[in-house]
């Protein structure tokens, strides 16, 4: 969390924000909320784009343009507001003014974002499925008989290089609307079942139109209402299990019998 819905809607935001606006300084914000300038451009201008779990930040001025790479970890955000207000904001990680008085900032606490001014933020992740979805397809079609793939489904949708953008909250309501078994080896569901790539791409656009998971850590910066989608959403229902790597998932119980774990109070523990 958050996951390439949100990432969409944090794209959004600041387009929405910093279109028609100049930049003229850049803030490396360290702890304590102590900025420390950077240079780039004397004045800029600020576009947004998304990649699955990653958002590239396009900074063009009359030099050129230098693109910085966020991820966005499990709190990252981004507020507008008047700059002389930015301190408000605890735990920002980058700031920039513009010449009218405000500031877009960069922000998160629990495992919050990083960033690298320049390519990407070191994880080697595969198409965005919403963006590229041929890419993104063949790349899962054409490496099916990669050890990844050995995996349950429900731990192979984790992994970034072939599943770029899906986090937990979209591998549970995939699995739940596809009705899959949880289990089963992620090659056979694939080759079984193709439409599962096709609802890596409309579980998170459905995902993204319903104001994206607000669930915890994170909430849609446009405040706005998300009744509908915890509604929709296959999240913190049915029962739950840690898989492999740690991670907690969410499935229907009609498939707790080919669950590889052991159940404790409904709440299920990997069997070591």
């Amino acid at each position: 969390m958050p996951e390439i819905a949100e990432l969409k809607i944090m794209s959004d935001y600041i387009n929405q924000n910093c279109i028609g606006r100049t930049f003229n300084k850049s803030f490396h914000v360290l702890k304590g909320n102590n900025a420390e300038q950077f240079t780039i451009f004397s004045e800029f201008t600020i576009i947004a784009e998304s990649f699955g779990k990653e958002l590239k930040i396009k900074l063009c001025g009359k030099e050129g343009s230098q693109s910085i790479s966020v991820f966005m970890g499990m709190s990252g955000n981004w507020l507008f507001t008047p700059t002389v207000n930015w301190s408000e904001r605890k735990f920002t990680r980058l700031r920039f003014d513009t010449t009218d008085g405000h500031s877009l900032l960069l922000y998160g606490l629990y495992m919050g974002p990083k960033y690298k001014i320049g390519g990407f933020t070191g994880v080697k992740r595969g198409p965005d499925p919403t963006k590229e979805f041929e890419h993104f397809k063949n790349n899962i079609l054409e490496n099916l008989n990669k050890p990844p793939f050995n995996l349950p489904i429900c731990e192979a949708l984790l992994n970034q290089q072939y599943f770029n953008g899906i986090g937990n909250y979209l591998r549970s309501t995939i699995i739940y609307y596809l009705d899959c078994d949880p289990f089963e080896e992620a090659r056979t569901v694939i080759k079984s079942t193709p439409k599962i790539l096709d609802m890596c791409k409309d579980i998170p656009m459905k995902a993204y139109f319903l104001n994206g998971g607000q669930l915890s850590d994170w909430t849609n910066p446009f405040d706005t209402d998300y009744h509908e989608f915890q509604k929709w959403v296959y999240y913190q229902k049915g029962i739950s299990c840690k898989d492999k790597s740690g991670r907690t998932f969410w499935f229907n119980p009609k498939w707790q019998h080919s669950c590889p774990y052991v159940i404790k109070n409904k709440v299920m523990e990997y069997e070591k």
